[in-house]
């Protein structure tokens, strides 16, 4: 009996073969013309995103969905699938087969763009989705109005999201979660990429290891960027403004991964994130103030250094206990408490002027705003729950901050609110001598293939 998909494969081949001529060569498959390879060996295929190796599945303008989802599905190890310019309109998830070494192309994030917006409930909480595969890349094309989220990856080693745009149209609650959204990766590359309109976070990367996040830009999401419960992550020169919080790095409990950690935060514009919170009601996400630049939870061993905060109303930058979400947890082997949390070398503006009232947090801020320095939420506020198992001390989760001497850091001494008549003029001390320290310097994130 015939295969379907492998029907569909090949009328996608024959289409691209068909078009071979004499001293003209088409983008078909490599391996599948009847020179067993390129339509000829003398010139270069039309199309230059086809690799010099591997097949090359060339998905034209007017193709069907159940062409392209068979193309997808049936891809093999080394495929490039590679998109023509135009939109293409898809009712249900993309959904990758089991292949290794696959590339997803579009022949630019302004010229491709894969339209979600009639994908039907029940068809996956995901537009396109992969899991359980190695070196997998997407690059050059838009993702548009995904009812869930745009982009997730499971389980993949060695992933690469390159010039991709995510976006949605509304920037309300009824957008995706997650703009690009890889878990349980290992080697995982996100640069050039913009992102808005998610509903939680435009670049989450979860429970992974070895990332980098680079050169993207980020606007009008709840969150930015989000590293969770990851290990060793470089986010650098990334531009996260508009946002309800620009960039975020969290540890949360009851997941198979914990005790986020070696975490670099570096270079960055985070500038004027005071988007109102639309976050889905019980998010986490949902408690974050508008106005945040950027905040630690639960994370140990994160340096973050040379980047520039801007008008974030609510507060630049923030370190915190899991503690302050008031959820409990029953996870024996969570660690809600941040430690070893180097600043230094950053520049501070225009920050912590209007703390967001809407939300818990931002009004407890501006309950301390008369006992902050120059009446307004401190550069850098610190929450001072400590691990009731640390050693005693005037710093005892060695929180360190090396500013310019114009820098105001805080201890809120949230574990000294009175729970009945809440307020932090009466417990923040606003002295940095306690934290004035250092710590040496992380390791930068290095893995097969990456380059600088």
């Amino acid at each position: 009996m015939n295969n379907p998909a492998r029907l569909l494969l090949h009328g996608l081949i024959a289409a691209a073969c068909s078009s071979c001529s004499a001293g003209h060569s088409s983008a078909a498959p490599g391996g599948t013309c009847a020179d067993g390879g390129r339509c000829s060996d003398a010139t270069p295929p039309a199309n230059p995103l086809c690799p010099d190796a591997g097949r090359c599945i060339t998905i034209p303008s007017n193709a069907s969905e159940p062409d392209i989802a068979a193309a997808f599905a049936a891809a093999q190890n080394g495929d490039a699938i590679v998109f023509a310019p135009g939109t293409y309109s898809f009712t249900n998830q993309l959904a990758l087969g089991k292949a290794d070494n696959v590339s997803i192309l579009g022949s630019g994030s302004d010229q491709t763009t894969l339209d979600f917006q009639g994908q039907k409930p029940g068809t996956g909480d995901d537009s396109v989705f992969a899991q359980s595969v190695n070196n997998l890349r997407f690059e050059g094309f838009t993702i548009k109005d995904s009812p869930g989220n745009g982009i997730k990856t499971l389980s993949v080693m060695g992933l690469t999201f390159r010039s991709l745009v995510v976006t949605w149209s509304a920037m309300d609650n009824t957008d995706g979660a997650y703009g690009l959204y890889p878990v349980q990766s290992t080697d995982v590359l996100i640069e050039h990429c913009t992102v808005s309109g998610a509903s939680d976070s435009g670049i989450y990367v979860g429970q992974s290891q070895d990332i980098v996040v680079r050169d993207n830009e980020v606007f009008g999401n709840v969150g930015g960027i989000e590293i969770e419960n990851s290990f060793r992550a470089d986010v650098h020169d990334n531009r996260a403004h508009d946002n309800t919080a620009g960039i975020l790095v969290f540890d949360l409990p009851g997941l198979q991964q914990e005790g986020g950690h070696s975490v670099r935060v570096y270079s960055n514009n985070i500038a004027t994130n005071n988007r109102g919170n639309f976050a889905a009601m019980g998010d986490i996400v949902g408690m974050v103030p508008a106005g945040t630049g950027f905040f630690i939870m639960a994370n140990h061993d994160v340096e973050i250094f040379q980047n520039t905060f801007t008008g974030n109303k609510t507060g630049c930058a923030g370190i915190v206990s899991y503690a302050v979400t008031q959820m409990p947890f029953t996870d024996p082997n969570y660690v809600q408490y941040p430690s070893r949390v180097y600043f230094h070398d950053n520049t501070y503006s225009m920050g912590g002027t209007h703390p967001d009232l809407s939300s818990q947090i931002g009004f407890l801020l501006e309950t301390g705003i008369s006992a902050f320095p120059g009446g307004h939420v401190p550069d850098v506020l610190y929450d001072g729950i400590v691990d009731p198992n640390a050693a005693p001390g005037p710093n005892p989760m060695t929180i360190c901050v090396k500013e310019a001497a114009t820098t105001t850091v805080c201890n809120g001494h949230f574990d000294k609110i009175d729970p009945n008549a809440p307020a932090l003029g009466k417990t923040v001390v606003c002295d940095p001598k306690p934290y004035d320290c250092t710590l040496p310097a992380l390791p930068p994130v290095s893995f097969p293939g990456l380059s600088p």
